[in-house]
């Protein structure tokens, strides 16, 4: 009587989880990407072409961020738009700086190499670095450890 009754709640709870599973994979398919934005991307990933995008419309950069990948190399993201290590299709330029991994060095072809850490600004006309402080400063004040 008792493997009847646990039988029983075993394919009962079978049947339960299978429709589940199916609508949450469906689910997740519509929350990222249509399939030919997937398709786009994976071929994009095979072929390691980023979209062209026009970094210098702007008299500023921002290093937004930078990522190095398992091989090495490193993309930048200036202004909101990824920058792969020496690509100069778009008029700016970034090269790395290896001791230093959170600085890339830019290069414009109106501007000589600038160094710049990741969320300074770069002014194309002048070269100047402007850092997200604006010359500012944090203090952290340290609550003591309570004692034990």
């Amino acid at each position: 009587m008792m493997r009847l009754m646990a039988g029983s709640l075993a394919a009962v709870g079978l049947w339960l989880a299978m429709p589940c599973s199916a609508f949450a994979e469906e689910a997740l398919d519509r929350l990222f990407f249509t399939p030919e934005r997937r398709q786009q991307l994976d071929r994009q990933r095979q072929t390691n072409v980023l979209d062209q995008q026009a970094v210098q419309s702007e008299p500023t950069l921002t290093i937004d961020g930078i990522v190095t990948r398992s091989s090495g190399r490193r993309t930048a993201w200036i202004n909101g738009n990824p920058q792969s290590e020496g690509d100069v299709g778009s008029g700016v330029s970034v090269g790395a700086q290896r001791d230093d991994p959170g600085r890339v060095v830019v290069r414009t072809d109106a501007l000589p190499a600038v160094r710049a850490r990741v969320g300074e600004t770069v002014n194309s006309s002048t070269g100047e670095t402007q850092d997200l402080l604006n010359g500012g400063t944090i203090i952290v004040h340290r609550r003591p450890l309570p004692k034990r």
